[in-house]
C-alpha cells in the first residue's frame, strides 16, 4: 500500500511536468485556468517534499480551511510552490523544520493592483537563512547560495506567479525563512 501511493504520485508527477513543458516551452500562453481548491497544490507538494526529506526533517501542513477556491493553473502553481519547498528542504539539510500554510489575505496589493482576497501560500523553514549578499537579486537567474545551485528555481517560480497576476515575497534571518506566494482570489469568493 505504502509503495501503490508513491506509485501514484510518481505517475501524476510525470503526467504533470509534461503538461509544465508543453506550456512553457511553447508561445507565451496564458495559463489553463481552472477553478480549483488550492490545498490540493499543497498536498501534491506536501506529500512529494515529504518522499524527499531525509529523516531528521518534519515537514508540516497548517492549513486556513476558509480558503476559497482560486483560479489558477495547477501543473504551474505546483512548480512554483514545489521550486520553493525544494529550496526549503536543501537549507534545512539533514536535521529541521519546513511547514507548508495557507492563509486568506484581505487588501493586498500586488504591483498596481488592489484586490480584495487573496491566496497566501507560505513555505516557512528553520535554516540558515538567505545569504544577506544574494537577498536583493534572489530572484534573478543565475542567482544561487548553493555551489551545485542552477539558480533558476526561484526565477521560474517568479515568472510562473507573475503569469497568475501574482507575487512572492520572502522574509528572511538565520532560523527562519517565509517564502510567500500570493495569488488573486476571485472577487465573488
Amino acid at each position: 500500500e505504502h509503495l501503490r501511493e508513491y506509485t501514484g504520485v510518481i505517475i501524476s508527477e510525470a503526467d504533470r511536468l509534461t503538461a509544465l513543458v508543453d506550456s512553457m516551452l511553447g508561445p507565451s500562453r496564458a495559463p489553463q485556468k481552472s477553478l480549483i481548491n488550492i490545498h490540493e497544490i499543497c498536498e501534491h507538494v506536501y506529500r512529494l517534499l515529504r518522499s524527499e526529506a531525509r529523516a531528521g526533517v518534519l515537514v508540516e501542513r497548517d492549513y486556513d480551511p476558509s480558503l476559497p477556491n482560486a483560479e489558477v493553473d495547477s501543473n504551474q502553481v505546483i512548480q512554483a510552490l514545489l521550486n520553493i519547498a525544494r529550496n526549503a528542504l536543501l537549507a534545512v539539510g539533514e536535521r529541521g523544520r519546513i511547514v507548508i500554510r495557507t492563509r486568506v489575505a484581505a487588501n493586498v496589493s500586488i504591483g498596481t493592483a488592489r484586490h480584495k482576497l487573496a491566496a497566501s501560500l507560505q513555505v516557512e523553514d528553520n535554516g540558515p537563512g538567505v545569504p544577506p549578499e544574494i537577498a536583493d537579486t534572489i530572484f534573478f537567474p543565475l542567482v544561487t547560495g548553493r555551489a551545485n545551485g542552477t539558480g533558476l528555481g526561484l526565477a521560474v517560480s517568479q515568472d510562473l506567479v507573475t503569469r497568475h497576476g501574482g507575487l512572492i515575497e520572502f522574509e528572511s534571518k538565520p532560523g527562519r525563512t517565509v517564502f510567500t506566494i500570493l495569488l488573486p482570489l476571485p472577487e465573488n469568493a
